[in-house]
């Protein structure tokens, strides 16, 4: 049986946080990858798994999502690969990019981990933009952890309709895919929104159960994250530990 702790949000947060910031992210990906990774919990959208394989496939060298092809009149969608980037950082970039200049569906290959996004989804949708895009609802499509084919959908004030299965496979196990303006999903509902904004709500209070494992890795990563104190690591601007 899997020995489990007992934490809060912001617990996650800040342990994931400092993990990325020990592989050597900027503080925009370290910031970015605690909230979602809590953010995700907090919905039931991700668990231990989730973060460890989320964790294991981040990349430090990688700057981005590379663009492969707009829109055209043959596909509305625009494509980018993540060059084998999990999800917990910088598919942000794609998506905003994208969605920014008005487009109607964004793809996102060799990637993994995709339901690591919504929690940047909502965060978009919940604010008043210019673009019209922001008005209306969303659609990510992704892959569990075990394979099997997600969506969720979001309204356009950024909460969560439901968790669903879609009938047929909308993106291959490496990718994620957000469409704009989606008026009903294709498939079988799997929690609705209530429950999900439930769970949320619950771990405000009773906080979130975290594998053991899962701590132990995260503090462990924490530690390269601390820079001795030195002359010269007080000239290039590292603090104490």
């Amino acid at each position: 049986m899997t020995d489990l702790l007992q934490i809060s949000a912001n617990e996650m947060k800040f342990l994931v946080k400092r993990s990325v910031e020990g592989l050597g992210f900027t503080p925009g990906d370290q910031l970015g990858a605690g909230a979602r990774a809590a953010a995700c919990y907090q919905y039931g959208l991700a668990n231990s798994a989730v973060i460890d394989a989320a964790l294991s496939s981040l990349q430090a060298d990688i700057q981005g999502p590379v663009l492969v092809a707009k829109a055209t009149q043959a596909s509305d969608e625009w494509l980018f690969d993540a060059q084998g980037q999990s999800a917990l950082v910088q598919a942000e970039l794609a998506l905003g990019s994208a969605l920014s200049h008005g487009a109607s569906a964004v793809r996102v290959r060799n990637t993994s981990q995709g339901m690591l996004v919504a929690p940047v989804l909502m965060a978009w949708l919940s604010k008043p933009l210019a673009q019209g895009t922001a008005q209306q609802s969303i659609a990510l499509y992704f892959t569990s952890q075990k394979g099997d084919q997600r969506c969720l959908w979001l309204a356009a004030n950024g909460k969560p309709l439901g968790l669903y299965q879609p009938k047929s496979a909308v993106v291959a196990s490496n990718e994620l895919l957000v469409r704009v303006g989606e008026e009903d999903i294709d498939g079988h509902l799997i929690t609705d929104g209530a429950d999900l904004l439930g769970w949320r709500e619950r771990s405000l209070d009773q906080g979130i159960l975290v594998d053991l494992s899962l701590v132990t890795r995260l503090k462990t990563m924490m530690t390269d994250s601390f820079v001795p104190e030195s002359d010269e690591s007080r000239n290039s601007g590292a603090g104490p530990g």
